[in-house]
């Protein structure tokens, strides 16, 4: 745990909070065409047709046919704002059903391009809480986009063998579709929760689908070792180690702990939740409760490197010895990237709910000062206190509640849902989100879209990022990392898809905070694929998107059978330098410069060299063990 005085903490406190006001975010939701009744239960945003514009796709509601809805952005005819959603979701075929003249059921929705063709394709899968099954011949589906967000279906796509394995009439509760390349062979895969078929059981094991590149799918969970039953709320997917393997972790319903699923890089996977640290049930809830997560959000919250996991956790309580929705920080590669709970990260105003329903979450720069935010949905229990939170990060990362300061206390009511988007692409996070609205009949209904247009992001600077995926990488370069310096703060974000509750979906262009930063001094892209490989481009202007497919690749030699591999990055350098390779980790690791001096010796076991104390120039970095031997040129700079 991390001290902070009393008197710097009441001076941070004061300094973050000073400057918000109601002007930091507009409420437009009619203004972008989304009427006073249009409904979500959850969202999904991603570019479906193909022009950088991200769009909108919502399940409106449960255990219901055609309740897909899907919303493409385009340029608003008005002029003010200059975007605006149109519904498209009678041209998108997202609801037609494969074999009956009928509409079809979804209740978790992701995208991720299963075929490799350049455009995002659709899971749309079947969830169910009890034995309701009105609808048993809907089966989860794959659906593939022809590049203008019109969907077909494909057929024996693989998802026909999800069905209850004690009971093939039902088919699979679905919970949460995350895409990820777990052997990187360069075609996406679907990691899939499952919840269950009844509270008392059978409980629904977890599935492995590995994709075969043309939209069909192979069930290969007992080979990869993902044999858990428990009942999941989601999962997401992410580097959780800083080996290049994306690894998964799973958000239980109150019946177990969830599970880390750390990749082998042998196409298995192992849970090592217990010896790390990851649990949604590391403490009881209000009043001894247990804990349930309804979605684990990776992201380097501090920019040290590796990923810590904002926990969404419902039960939750307010006294110190009560658990909550929590901030689990990586502790690193030291301590064996052990996620310590730190309950004291993050500070809520009141009003508050003694019992809390958070239920969904993102991470976003708000103001773009390379500090990432939060917001946080409330819902379900105490609908007069339920609210979102908006926490702002400040220097000595802890978040601090501006939601009063914002004015949106009493306007957004118990959210269940939310994403973040740049919809107009001006270089700042705007919000979609649902909330409760008004009714003296004390209405529930908790799907009301609520559309925040971000006014203050883009008075900073900004850079944003768009991969595509070369060879031997999946084309929507899911699992890529990107790293940006600038101005001595190093940001790192990953690509996900399908992540959190319900499979929930920000876009896949990667928005990054610069301050009052004018450069990118250097940005790295670490690509999923093996060999591994990267790309690095330095002195980038900011204020633009960008566009890295991978054209300028950097992968060193290609190794034959047996022989050491070796890779750096960033190259260039500014401060750490980060090391992979497959040699021993007692193999030897040496510095030299032009003029053949030693400036750093150890060994492969450290995967960060520190360059801050060494002059600027072209230098060799040499790994040996006994005959074999490998070097690579290195360039610090200042």
């Amino acid at each position: 745990m991390r001290f902070v005085s009393p008197l710097l903490l009441v001076f941070l406190l004061t300094a973050t909070v000073s400057a918000q006001d109601s002007t930091w975010f507009r409420i437009i939701t009619t203004d972008v065409g989304f009427g006073n009744d249009t409904k979500a239960l959850r969202f999904n945003s991603v570019d479906l047709n193909g022009d950088r514009y991200p769009d909108i796709a919502v399940v409106r509601n449960i255990y219901k046919r055609g309740d897909i809805r899907v919303y493409l952005n385009e340029e608003n005819p008005a002029g003010t704002p200059p975007r605006r959603f149109a519904d498209w979701t009678e041209q998108s075929g997202v609801n037609v059903h494969p074999t009956l003249d009928t509409t079809k059921r979804g209740d978790c929705i992701s995208f991720g391009d299963v075929d490799n063709d350049g455009d995002l394709d659709l899971i749309a899968a079947v969830w169910m809480y009890d034995t309701r099954a009105p609808f048993p011949e809907d089966k989860s589906q794959v659906m593939l986009n022809d590049g203008n967000a019109v969907f077909a279906h494909v057929v024996d796509d693989g998802f026909e063998t999800l069905v209850d394995p004690q009971d093939a009439r039902y088919p699979l509760s679905v919970s949460g579709s995350s895409f990820l390349d777990y052997d990187l062979d360069g075609i996406l895969d679907v990691y899939i929760a499952a919840y269950w078929r009844t509270p008392q059981g059978p409980y629904h094991p977890d599935r492995l689908m590995k994709g075969n590149g043309d939209g069909t799918f192979t069930d290969v969970s007992q080979q990869a070792r993902v044999t858990a039953a428990f009942p999941m709320q989601g999962a997401s997917c992410t580097d959780w180690n800083n080996d290049r393997w994306m690894d998964v972790m799973t958000s239980p319903y109150c019946r177990s702990n969830g599970s880390l699923l750390r990749n082998e890089g042998d196409g298995t996977f192992r849970d090592v939740g217990p010896m790390v640290g990851y649990n949604a049930q590391t403490m009881k809830g209000d009043n001894g409760q247990n804990l349930c997560q309804w979605g684990a959000y990776p992201y380097d919250y501090d920019n040290d490197g590796d990923m810590d996991v904002l926990q969404v956790l419902v039960h939750g309580g307010l006294d110190g010895n009560e658990g909550r929705t929590v901030i689990a920080t990586n502790q690193g590669p030291e301590e064996d990237y052990e996620l310590v709970w730190e309950l004291d990260r993050l500070h809520r105003d009141n009003p508050q709910s003694y019992h809390l329903g958070n239920m969904d979450a993102q991470w976003l720069d708000m103001n773009n000062d390379m500090l990432a935010d939060i917001i946080i949905t409330e819902c379900e229990y105490l609908d007069n206190t339920d609210r979102p939170f908006f926490y702002l990060q400040s220097a000595d990362h802890h978040f601090y509640d501006i939601t009063r300061k914002l004015r949106f206390v009493g306007r957004i009511r118990s959210p269940h849902s939310l994403e973040a988007l740049d919809y107009d692409r001006d270089g700042d996070y705007d919000i979609v989100m649902n909330s409760n609205h008004f009714s003296a009949q004390g209405n529930n209904d908790r799907a009301d879209i609520v559309f925040l247009e971000n006014r203050i992001g883009n008075t900073n600077n900004w850079i944003g990022v768009q991969l595509t995926g070369p060879d031997g990488v999946n084309r929507s370069a899911v699992g890529a990392r990107v790293i940006v310096y600038a101005g001595g703060v190093r940001q790192m974000r990953e690509v996900q898809a399908g992540r959190g509750h319900f499979s929930g979906q920000q876009p896949l262009e990667l928005l990054f905070g610069l301050g009052q930063n004018t450069v990118v001094d250097s940005l790295v892209v670490l690509w999923p694929r093996y060999p591994f490989a990267y790309t690095a481009l330095t002195d980038i202007p900011a204020n633009q998107y960008i566009d890295i497919d991978g054209s300028v690749l950097a992968t060193g030699d290609l190794p034959v059978a047996g022989e050491f591999t070796m890779s750096v990055f960033p190259n260039p350098v500014r401060d750490m330098l980060q090391l992979q390779t497959n040699a021993p980790a007692n193999a030897r690791v040496q510095l030299w410069n032009a003029l053949g001096q030693m400036v750093y010796d150890g060994t492969a076991s450290s995967a960060w060299i520190d360059v801050h104390g060494v002059q600027p120039g072209m230098y060799l970095l040499h790994l040996q063990w006994k005959a074999q031997s490998v070097t690579r040129r290195v360039c610090i700079m200042r």
